[in-house]
């Protein structure tokens, strides 16, 4: 999450360092595995993070260790990862009227899924992501197909410490075993905030937040069933949302943040209290 909004250039092409970067970029883009990340919508950046998510969904209690990178070789192109990997899933089931408590450990622990994509913003307030998700790995026991993502997106710089962002969303999915998920449609709106922030030495406090609505826009199909059954009945309407403040120091060259953010990260339009998601994290962005 985040950003350090600064006026500074950033149109020279990045040295040899960031060069060697991107090359560990694209070598880890075939074995990294995350959670989908909802981020605000920002411009092409140089950034790395780690952190540490913790994960309530559906009774299921999970713990993930989280990486993400960004490379910008010039301030109209990046190309970006997210990674995370799931150490424990516990099932807590309770029934209040027979007094029945029972944990149980789902065993569920490994890479999840896994996030590649480039940005690419011909304009400075307007600009398109293309991401792709791979088949997740063992920590994941959901979504389990692969996804084409495209999402063009338009930012406005709303004062000099306050961005707005705003982008449509398709995603279409890979057959996998003769299933076949349905296409999705999203919108998303965003802001990044820079509060009591020294401009020179980059340093303060960033407040961020980040609203998707997403729904189906076609009924998955199961073609392992005659025609007239293939049909899955599973359209939805359904909304996340994620709140993020950090406190970016000046210990580094480089702006370094130490955040935390949480997220509503299921939902639909009549009640979203069914999945939560807390993350503590380390952040630095390179010029």
């Amino acid at each position: 999450m985040g950003t350090v909004i600064s006026t500074a250039s950033t149109k020279h092409l990045l040295p040899g360092l960031w060069g060697r970067a991107f090359l560990l970029l694209v070598i880890l883009s075939v074995s990294v595995f995350a959670t989908e990340p909802l981020k605000p919508i920002l411009p092409p950046q140089n950034a790395i993070a780690l952190g540490g998510v913790g994960e309530l969904r559906d009774d299921v209690y999970s713990a993930d260790l989280k990486w993400s990178v960004e490379v910008a070789p010039c301030n109209c192109l990046s190309f970006y990862t997210d990674m995370s990997y799931r150490f424990v899933s516990y099932e807590w089931q309770v029934m209040l009227h027979d007094q029945i408590h029972e944990m149980v450990n789902l065993e569920v622990n490994g890479l999840n899924e896994s996030f590649v994509g480039m940005k690419f913003f011909p304009l400075d307030f307007f600009g398109l992501n293309i991401s792709w998700r791979f088949k997740p790995g063992d920590g994941s026991r959901v979504e389990r197909f692969e996804r084409l993502g495209i999402e063009p997106m338009g930012v406005y710089r709303f004062s000099p410490n306050m961005i707005l962002g705003l982008s449509g969303q398709y995603y279409s999915f890979v057959e996998d075993r003769n299933y076949q998920p349905g296409d999705e449609l999203g919108v998303k709106t965003s802001f990044v905030w820079n509060v009591f922030w020294d401009k020179y030495a980059r340093t303060g406090w960033q407040v961020g937040y980040a609203f998707l609505f997403r729904w189906r826009v076609r009924e998955s199909e199961n073609h392992n069933l005659a025609k007239d059954y293939q049909k899955m009945d599973d359209l939805y309407r359904g909304f996340r949302m994620r709140g993020d403040i950090a406190r970016y120091f000046s210990w580094f060259r480089f702006p370094f943040g130490i955040g935390m953010a949480y997220e509503m990260n299921r939902g639909n339009l009549f009640g979203f209290e069914t999945g939560h998601k807390v993350e503590l994290y380390l952040r630095a962005e390179f010029p």
